[in-house]
């Protein structure tokens, strides 16, 4: 003999009024990485392999509007490409440059991150050799701030 179980919820609706919202909408940490096809390895099953080579992210300096006077809340850091051993092949660590990093972040409880203009999304392979502005949305929907990064790459 078979017994089911069937369990459901009563709550309908009203979830989203007894729920904080906040208004956060800050980029808390930055990370960086270079990413590559390995040209001489390959998968068992013949894929590429991408290989992800982390960055260390020193000197992060967070600025906020209201602290600075600026339009603008940003964040200044240095990122460094590290030894030539840690790429495979070491030749890679040639390509890397500032116009070839993914930028990942840390942002407020709930919030959102969008890409300003021609910054890259963040995950994705872009162009960090001039400062890039992202929009960061709380998770009440209506607090925003507007996030400058500008990173100096160490070789």
């Amino acid at each position: 003999m078979a017994i089911m179980t069937l369990l459901a919820s009563c709550l309908k609706s009203g979830l989203d009024k007894d729920l904080p919202a906040f208004e956060d909408a800050k980029i808390t940490d930055v990370f960086f990485e270079y990413r590559y096809v390995d040209p001489d390895h390959h998968s068992p099953d013949g894929a590429d392999i991408v290989r992800v080579i982390e960055l260390p992210v020193s000197n992060k300096v967070f600025k906020l509007k209201e602290e600075s006077g600026a339009e603008k809340d940003s964040i200044i850091a240095s990122v460094t490409v590290p030894a030539a051993d840690r790429f495979t092949p070491a030749s890679e660590w040639d390509k890397v440059a500032a116009s070839n990093l993914v930028v990942k972040s840390n942002i407020s409880t709930a919030a959102r991150v969008e890409p300003i203009g021609d910054a890259p999304k963040m995950g994705v392979p872009g162009d960090f050799s001039s400062p890039k502005d992202y929009k960061v949305v709380a998770a009440d929907g209506i607090t925003e701030r507007i996030w400058t990064i500008h990173i100096t790459l160490i070789k």
